[in-house]
């Protein structure tokens, strides 16, 4: 990060130079205070302020990630990329709708990349068809099960289950991110299941994870999946499966909306919908959520039992209602015989829509969104409402 830091510093006195002797070049500044207006940069400008480099394309840089052995990705979270390389690709998301948070995804002709940016609102700056150019240096390229991810090395703040941080830091998202010309919407790719599943089999190096796609004729699963935290102060980590619960693998719990919002998760748990789901995860299994930690102090010890404080003593259930959030849900629809997973924020504008009867009901259906990958299967991102007047995600045939 020492490194990075005495980037930024050479970046602003290069600003300020560079502001003295161009006199009539277009204002702009850098910082939280910046104007709403600010330069659109070309290539031709990153050379003319002193940037210098090669640009790549978006499948090369990722391939950054393949230099790593799997035995030095376990040591060493993702791979800090030490060449002076460029990417560039058109923005094809937004986080107008809610159902992306603190990212961008970029496209080129070779694929896409998720870029922690690690801001609200980003689509305020960043526009569907907006060129963006990205300075890979001292950037961080890992995956989270599976997807590839830009941002920063992870910090003392992240566990092991992320190898990126967010570029959260002003400056330097204004040392890294060059916003580009406007241009054209890129079009959502119509895909196939034969394509989409060579991109999972191809794993973190498939070339559909991160575009904007349109996968067609696909039919509800009846199945969704959710992992929800009962305690909201325990950490939420793998390791902890006593504050760990799926929904999943029986149904769709009677979730009939496309994420949870807190009201709608607190009204699905009072209506004793999840009664019968299990507490834990992988092989470790405690009671339902009618049942208490301190019933299983056996099992968990005494330390466990010592961190959940009162709250050991009444049901998870009386839990999950006290600490209640918005939640994402993950509905299994049918590509052929392969599945893809609309994943919903429960912060999304739409999360308490309701699925379309029909959908439920077993029609066909068309879905556009962001392609990504999750733990070997896909998984798609709503960009727009799935009823948008203008531009609807979800189109029943």
């Amino acid at each position: 990060m020492k490194k990075l830091v005495y980037a930024i510093a050479a970046f602003a006195a290069l600003v300020s130079c560079q502001s003295l002797k161009e006199e009539w070049q277009p204002v702009f500044t850098f910082g939280d205070n910046e104007p709403a207006e600010m330069k659109i940069w070309t290539e031709a400008d990153l050379t003319k302020y002193g940037f210098s480099g090669t640009f790549t394309t978006i499948k090369a840089m990722k391939g950054q990630y393949e230099k790593k052995t799997s035995l030095e990705r376990k040591m060493t979270s993702g791979h800090t990329i030490t060449e002076n390389i460029w990417i560039k690709g058109q923005v094809v998301s937004d986080d107008k709708t809610g159902n992306l948070y603190r990212e961008i995804y970029l496209q080129d002709a070779t694929g896409g990349i998720d870029l922690k940016l690690g801001k609200s609102s980003l689509y305020s700056d960043y526009k569907l068809g907006q060129w963006v150019y990205v300075r890979c240096s001292d950037l961080c390229i890992g995956a989270y099960n599976g997807m590839p991810q830009l941002g920063l090395e992870p910090d003392n703040t992240t566990t092991n289950e992320y190898e990126t941080s967010y570029i959260d830091n002003q400056y330097i998202i204004n040392s890294h991110v060059f916003r580009g010309a406007y241009d054209t919407p890129v079009t959502p790719k119509v895909v196939t299941e034969a394509e989409v599943k060579a991109s999972i089999t191809a794993g973190f190096t498939g070339d559909l994870w991160g575009t904007l796609v349109k996968v067609k004729g696909v039919k509800y699963g009846n199945q969704i999946f959710a992992l929800v935290y009962p305690h909201g102060i325990l950490a939420h980590k793998s390791t902890n499966p006593y504050n760990r619960v799926f929904l999943s693998d029986a149904g769709t719990w009677g979730i009939t909306t496309w994420g949870m919002s807190k009201a709608k998760y607190v009204e699905y748990i009072q209506a004793g919908q999840f009664d019968a789901v299990v507490v834990g995860s992988g092989a470790t299994k405690y009671g339902t959520i009618l049942t208490k930690p301190v019933d299983y102090k056996a099992q968990m010890g005494n330390d466990v039992i010592t961190a959940f404080g009162p709250d050991a003593y009444i049901t998870y259930k009386e839990m999950m209602i006290k600490y209640a959030t918005a939640n994402y849900v993950s509905h299994y629809f049918k590509f052929g015989s392969t599945d893809v997973q609309v994943r919903t924020s429960g912060y999304a504008k739409f999360a308490d829509q309701d699925l379309d009867a029909k959908i439920i009901g077993g029609s066909s259906v068309d879905l556009t969104g962001i392609l990504t990958i999750y733990s070997g299967a896909a998984q798609m991102s709503l960009v727009t409402s799935p009823d948008d007047p203008d531009n609807p995600s979800v189109k029943i045939n």
